[in-house]
């Protein structure tokens, strides 16, 4: 057994940290499991417990109470993750919350100082990727996709290890190597595809998604066996289905969608981005709760993979989730430097339109192009609309004036009844429009 001191220390060393705000939340969540843990009622932490006692939420509001606290017991396992590959790297004694439990249970990672038995330690691999290198023997089908693929003699299979929980992006230069011997056209697939995922936002700009599309197909083309080649189209298919005023273009785009989905799920099951694809193919269909579930699932895979946050962040907006949209665009640890543009600020900002929030929409819209996050006619309609909410009349007629001239045939209602599974948020951001001048159409 752990002792309650070494617990205790544990929890410390946690509230300790900068990636924990010990008044907040996140810290008054994980002190009170921790103390009920100590004391002998670990079995007993319900989600509704934790609702009365941490947030003094009252019975009635069991709904979402509930929903609070699922999602910040998700951000808290992203947290302690986090904090343990960086800073508690070398704890005694880790804190580990799993997923379906509110109570806590702890690893000894150094026997010397806390000598107690405990569960086998769990490899913490999201900072090394491993992946399965293998020949298979003939072509891969496409499935209806209609691009050509060229002739392998022994295609290359490669697929995240399972839990890996890192994007593509993360192949080493040794992972490489080895790669370009056995195919130069699989590594050449593996590096188009981490720039395609790269330029994925913003989402709703529709050239680029059929820019992307060319992009994911050649992925195919060069490794048919690769899944990310096909979770990428699968992503930008979905897209493309939800903004399509076409019935019939839309049909079409939603089959190609899961079909391509389907064939990343066969090659990698347990990649992240695998079941992302699968999260926004259903979503694309409608299935807003299943689309969630498996958005969960994805970013449960890979928890410092700020992308698929913020796809989980997007699904949970345009399925009317406000709070966990703004939960999965809190986490500033997941996003990373470089080339890559994460919409977290994009996805904040409308969801507090819909909660109400709108000094906060219009402060997050002025970070993010202030910091260079990805900038379409959706983020500047909800702009807009969140000045002309403030009564900010004159800024809202500017802004609309910029949108209007960006992007003169954006279909944004269109898009917002596409995307939106109700029309109330949708009609709420359209009317704001109108108010400041704006018509359909």
């Amino acid at each position: 057994m752990v002792s309650a001191k070494a617990k205790e220390d544990a929890l410390q060393r946690v509230l300790a940290s900068d990636l924990v705000d010990a008044s907040g939340r996140i810290g008054a969540f994980l002190s009170y499991v921790i103390s009920e843990e100590i004391q002998g009622r670990g079995d007993a932490i319900r989600g509704k417990t934790i609702a009365q006692d941490v947030y003094d939420r009252a019975p009635q509001d069991h709904g979402d109470a509930d929903n609070v606290v699922r999602v910040d017991a998700r951000r808290l396992r992203q947290t302690l993750d986090h904090y343990y590959a960086t800073q508690g790297d070398d704890d005694p004694v880790r804190i580990h919350m799993d997923p379906g439990s509110y109570c806590p249970s702890y690893e000894v990672v150094n026997p010397v100082q806390d000598p107690a038995e405990t569960r086998p330690r769990t490899p913490y691999l999201a900072y090394g990727a491993l992946f399965g290198l293998g020949a298979i023997v003939g072509g891969a089908a496409m499935l209806g996709l209609s691009f050509a693929m060229p002739q392998q003699n022994a295609p290359v299979v490669v697929a995240a290890f399972p839990g890996a929980g890192v994007p593509e992006r993360t192949f080493s230069m040794a992972e490489r190597s080895a790669i370009l011997q056995k195919s130069p056209a699989m590594l050449e697939a593996i590096t188009l595809a981490e720039q395609g995922h790269r330029m994925i936002f913003p989402v709703f700009d529709a050239p680029r998604q059929v820019l992307l599309a060319s992009i994911f197909q050649r992925v195919i083309e060069l490794g048919p066996d690769f899944y990310g080649g096909y979770a990428g189209l699968a992503h930008v298919l979905s897209i493309r289905a939800l903004v399509t005023a076409d019935a019939e273009a839309r049909t079409a785009f939603l089959t190609q969608a899961q079909s391509a989905a389907d064939q990343a799920l066969r090659l990698a099951p347990a990649e992240a981005r695998t079941q992302m694809a699968q999260a926004l193919a259903v979503f694309a269909a409608g299935d807003r709760e299943e689309a969630l579930r498996l958005a969960e699932l994805s970013v449960e895979l890979a928890p410092m993979d700020g992308q698929l946050s913020d796809f989980l962040g997007t699904i949970a907006l345009f399925s009317g989730q406000n709070e966990r949209a703004v939960a999965a665009s809190e986490n500033e640890a997941l996003r990373e430097s470089g080339s890559q543009r994460f919409a977290n600020r994009n996805i904040f900002a409308a969801a507090s339109f819909h909660l109400g929030n709108y000094r906060d929409t219009t402060r997050a819209f002025n970070e993010a192009a202030a910091l260079g996050d990805p900038i379409c006619a959706l983020s500047f309609a909800y702009h807009v609309a969140a000045l002309q909410a403030l009564g900010d009349i004159k800024a809202a007629e500017r802004k609309l004036q910029q949108l209007e001239q960006s992007w003169p045939d954006a279909s944004i209602a269109n898009s917002l009844f596409g995307i939106h599974g109700d029309t109330a948020p949708a009609e709420d951001v359209l009317q704001r429009l109108r108010d400041a001048g704006w018509r359909d159409g």
